[in-house]
C-alpha cells in the first residue's frame, strides 16, 4: 500500500501569498503533485479577496489540482482566545462562520469542499456546520471525516507562537514524523510564519525530506482520501 502526505499550506491570506508561494515552491522542488491551501476569506477581518495577482495565483493552483480549503472566516478567535477562532462560540456563531466563508470564497470564484478550524480548534458544532454548509469533508489534527466516514490523520507540524515552541517544536515534529512512519497518511502543516525563523524553515525543509524521500510518501489531497 503507498503511503501518503497531505502537505497542508496554512493561513492563505493576501498578505502572506509570497510566503505561500515559497513553501509552495520548496514542495514542488522535492515532489509533483497537490497540496492542500488553507484560506482565510478575510483575515483577521481585514483581508478580504480581490481580483489580482493574488487571487490569480489561487485560481491557477487550483487548476494545476491544488486543493482549496476553507480555513475559518477571520482566524481570529474571541478576547483570550488567541486564533483559535471557532472555541468558546454559541453554535449558531460557528455555523454562520463556516457558511459565509465558503458563500465568500465562492464570490471570489473559489470552489471550496472541505474545512479545517483555525489552530485544529473544532468544537462539536462545526461538525454540523460542516454537513449543513454543504462542505464534503472535514479534519481535525487526528482525522480526517466526512458525512459518512471517518480516516485516521495525524499532523505533524512546527510552532511559531512563542519563543520555547520555536525551540522545542523542530525536535519534536522530526521525532514524530518518524514515529508516524508506518501510518499509512500523514498530513504536514505549514505556516507562513515558520519562514520567518530560520530555524523553522530549516526544520520545515527537514520534515518534507523525512516524509517524502526518507518514507517515500506519495502527495495526495483530502478530498481524495475520503474518497477512497
Amino acid at each position: 500500500m503507498r503511503r501518503l502526505v497531505l502537505v497542508s499550506l496554512h493561513d492563505v491570506a493576501p498578505g502572506s501569498l509570497d510566503e505561500v508561494a515559497a513553501w509552495r515552491a520548496e514542495v514542488a522542488a522535492r515532489t509533483g503533485g497537490p497540496a492542500s491551501l488553507l484560506v482565510v476569506p478575510r483575515f483577521h477581518g481585514r483581508e478580504p479577496w480581490r481580483p489580482g495577482p493574488g487571487l490569480t495565483w489561487l485560481r491557477e493552483r487550483a487548476a494545476a489540482g491544488d486543493e482549496v480549503v476553507l480555513h475559518g472566516y477571520a482566524h481570529l478567535g474571541a478576547p483570550g482566545r488567541g486564533e483559535r477562532e471557532l472555541a468558546g462560540r454559541p453554535d449558531r456563531d460557528v455555523l454562520a462562520r463556516v457558511r459565509e466563508g465558503r458563500e465568500e470564497l465562492a464570490r471570489a470564484g473559489l470552489a471550496v469542499g472541505g474545512f479545517i478550524a483555525p489552530c485544529y480548534a473544532h468544537p462539536p458544532a462545526a461538525d454540523r456546520a460542516c454537513r449543513e454548509a454543504g462542505m464534503r469533508w472535514w479534519a481535525t489534527r487526528s482525522a480526517l471525516r466526512s458525512p459518512r466516514a471517518r480516516r485516521v490523520l495525524p499532523s505533524v507540524g512546527l510552532g511559531a507562537s512563542t519563543p520555547l515552541r520555536r525551540a522545542a517544536s523542530p525536535a519534536a515534529a522530526r521525532a514524530l514524523a518518524r514515529a508516524l512512519a508506518p501510518v499509512p497518511a500523514v498530513r504536514l502543516d505549514l505556516h507562513p510564519a515558520d519562514l520567518r525563523d530560520p530555524r523553522l524553515r530549516h526544520a520545515g525543509l527537514v520534515l518534507l525530506e523525512i516524509l517524502l524521500a526518507e518514507q517515500g510518501r506519495v502527495p495526495a489531497t483530502h478530498a481524495g482520501l475520503i474518497a477512497a
